[in-house]
C-alpha cells in the first residue's frame, strides 16, 4: 500500500467531524476492511498478514465494544455488547484455525451492522456513503453489500421502533444467542 499524507489528513478531518453515529458506522467499515484482507491473504497463504489484519479487526471490535453504553437503553445495551462479544469470540476461532467460514460469517454480520448504521445516519442527517464493492471483493455477491439489507438465513428482521431502521435478531444456527443492533 502507498502512503498518502493527503489521504491521511483527509481521513483524520472525517473523524474529526463526524457524528458519533458516522463514527460507528466508520469503525464497522474499517473492521469489515480488516476482515476481508486477512480473507485475501490467507488465500495467497501470507499468514503473518492475514494475522496483523485479523488484529486490526479484533481492535476495532474492541473500540465498538467499549463505545455501548447502557444509561439510556439497557436491554438494547446488553444485547449489543453480547453481538460484539460474540463476533470477537468468532473472530478468535477464524484466526486460531484460519477457518474462513468462521471470518465469513464476522463480515456478514457486519456488513448487517453496516447497513444499520448507515440508514440511522442516513435518517439523522449523516449519511456515509455506500460503500463501494466489485466481483472481486468477497462477500460482494451479498446483497447486503449491495444495498439491500438482507438479513444472513438465520436472521430475523425487525424494525427499530424508535429509528425504523432495521434491526436484526441474530442467532447463530450453533446457540441460542440473539442480539439486536
Amino acid at each position: 500500500m502507498v502512503y498518502h499524507p493527503a489521504h491521511d489528513a483527509y481521513f483524520e478531518n472525517q473523524v474529526l467531524t463526524a457524528t458519533p453515529q458516522k463514527l460507528r458506522w466508520m469503525a464497522i467499515d474499517g473492521a469489515i476492511r480488516f476482515a476481508r484482507q486477512a480473507s485475501e491473504y490467507w488465500k495467497s497463504e501470507r499468514i503473518y498478514e492475514g494475522g496483523e489484519a485479523l488484529i486490526g479487526c479484533q481492535r476495532l471490535l474492541v473500540e465498538l465494544m467499549s463505545g455501548v453504553k447502557a444509561e439510556r437503553a439497557p436491554e438494547l445495551a446488553g444485547n449489543v455488547s453480547s453481538l460484539y462479544a460474540y463476533l470477537s469470540r468468532l473472530l478468535n476461532e477464524a484466526r486460531r484455525a484460519r477457518d474462513t467460514r468462521k471470518l465469513n460469517e464476522v463480515i456478514e454480520i457486519l456488513e448487517i451492522e453496516r447497513e444499520t448504521w448507515r440508514q440511522v445516519c442516513e435518517q439523522l442527517g449523516a449519511a456515509p456513503q455506500a460503500p463501494a464493492t466489485d466481483a472481486s471483493s468477497p462477500g460482494s455477491d451479498s446483497p447486503i453489500s449491495q444495498g439491500s439489507p438482507s438479513p444472513p438465513p438465520h436472521a430475523a428482521v425487525r424494525r427499530h421502533p424508535g429509528l425504523g431502521a432495521p434491526r436484526f435478531d441474530l442467532a447463530p444456527p450453533t446457540s441460542g444467542f440473539t442480539a439486536s443492533a
